[in-house]
């Protein structure tokens, strides 16, 4: 059986936080495509969630199969490339999430709307995307340090295969 060390056990806790954040939002943004007028964004946002609600899956998925030492896959890794690849990517648009919910602070530290039910919405939003975009960074780190842990051990795995002496 395979043993986590406190490293991966952390960091499986920031993959799920960042999976029912990110699902969440995923979620409204699809919900909106039907009620609001612009179509074309909130298909962008749902898209741009529904990625990164992958990346991060294939991730922790990685990790509880292929963890410390069983061999990726061709098509795992060729999907986790690609997946990595888009993420990596996605950071502009999440960076720009956060900068687009910045007009949010000025109400959050205003103490006449700090007393509304307004207040607490706007606050979530606001740390919800700073939050989603400080995970998503950790997450990239993360599935790098991973995906070149498993590629080592693997090796280092082969390599004593055929140093034992018989």
């Amino acid at each position: 059986m395979k043993e986590f060390t406190t490293f991966w056990k952390v960091f499986r806790v920031l993959c799920i936080v960042q999976l029912i954040l990110v699902a969440f939002l995923g979620v409204k943004s699809f919900g909106q495509l039907f009620t609001r007028e612009n179509t074309l964004l909130y298909l962008v946002n749902t898209a741009a969630y529904t990625m990164v609600f992958l990346f991060v899956y294939h991730g922790l998925s990685i990790l509880n199969y292929n963890y410390p030492d069983q061999p990726l896959t061709a098509k795992q890794k060729r999907m986790f490339n690609l997946l990595y690849l888009v993420n990596f990517i996605l950071i502009a648009f999440l960076f720009a999430r956060v900068v687009n919910n910045w007009w949010m602070v000025r109400f959050v530290f205003d103490p006449a709307i700090a007393k509304s039910t307004a207040w607490y919405t706007m606050t979530a939003f606001l740390l919800m995307s700073w939050i989603i975009f400080i995970i998503h960074l950790l997450t990239l780190g993360g599935m790098f340090k991973l995906r070149r842990f498993i590629h080592e051990n693997t090796l280092n795995s082969w390599y004593n295969q055929f140093d034992q002496k018989p």
